[in-house]
């Protein structure tokens, strides 16, 4: 079964922890300080629209895009009657066609680890600078190389009152590829569980590769910080931020 399909229904219960207060502080200072404090924003892989909320809140007109409609219609859900300033649409990041024009532009939650190569990466960039004036920003995370040779060939679980999820892991390092496979037993009708399975895929890329296709596509300045967004990254950390400059 493809990415996020079934997991959209549960996203939320199951990664509860992921920080989205924290990266919608850290991203918004990182704005503002560049001077971009509202107007319109564009958001990649909005998944189930916690992120996207958090930045409507602080006052941006978002318009929140993703791959994946079921993943759209949870986020759907979840700002329904909200009167914030957003609008869902689902698009690929490789064939990004908006027709606005956008101060800024952001990626949290490692979703451009899900394009599989440079090709790929080249051609969510293209769209990415097409869809900013002039002096915008994109601003994105990535899971680094780092994290996924620590990962290995672990396997996770949790449960909660939904059911329960089984999450494998496998590095290729050669290919710089590491695949998700979650298998969830769901609770149904009577007491009974339902088994549903889904395979992800991410991609490791180097900072050599961010930095020459930034270039490439015409972006004049790309630098990398960790997770504060101020300072260096740590080679041996796990997420990395960049921030991609358009003339």
């Amino acid at each position: 079964m493809q990415a996020y399909t079934v997991f959209a229904k549960v996203y939320d219960k199951f990664m509860a922890e992921i920080p989205y207060g924290l990266w919608a502080d850290r991203i918004g200072g990182c704005l503002a300080g560049r001077g971009i404090s509202e107007g319109a924003l564009l958001e990649l892989g909005c998944g189930t629209g916690s992120f996207t909320t958090l930045m409507a809140k602080k006052g941006y007109d978002v318009t929140a895009t993703d791959i994946s409609p079921y993943m759209l219609r949870q986020a759907r859900r979840r700002l329904s009657g909200s009167g914030l300033a957003v609008r869902f649409e689902q698009q690929d990041m490789r064939a990004l066609e908006t027709g606005t024009v956008y101060r800024a532009a952001v990626s949290v939650c490692d979703s451009v680890n899900y394009l599989r190569d440079t090709f790929d990466l080249e051609s969510a960039f293209e769209g990415v600078f097409r869809s900013l004036e002039k002096g915008g920003v994109f601003v994105f995370d990535l899971k680094t190389e780092s994290f996924y040779k620590n990962l290995g060939n672990s396997v996770f679980t949790d449960e909660n009152d939904s059911g329960r999820y089984i999450w494998e892991n496998d590095y290729d390092a050669a290919q710089k590829d590491n695949y998700y496979y979650m298998t969830f037993y769901l609770k149904s009708l009577f007491g009974l569980y339902r088994r549903y399975t889904e395979e992800h895929v991410q991609h490791a890329f180097t900072d050599k590769e961010i930095k020459s296709i930034a270039a490439k596509c015409g972006f004049c300045a790309a630098e990398a910080y960790g997770e504060d967004l101020k300072s260096p990254p740590d080679c041996d950390a796990g997420r990395v931020y960049y921030i991609l400059e358009r003339n």
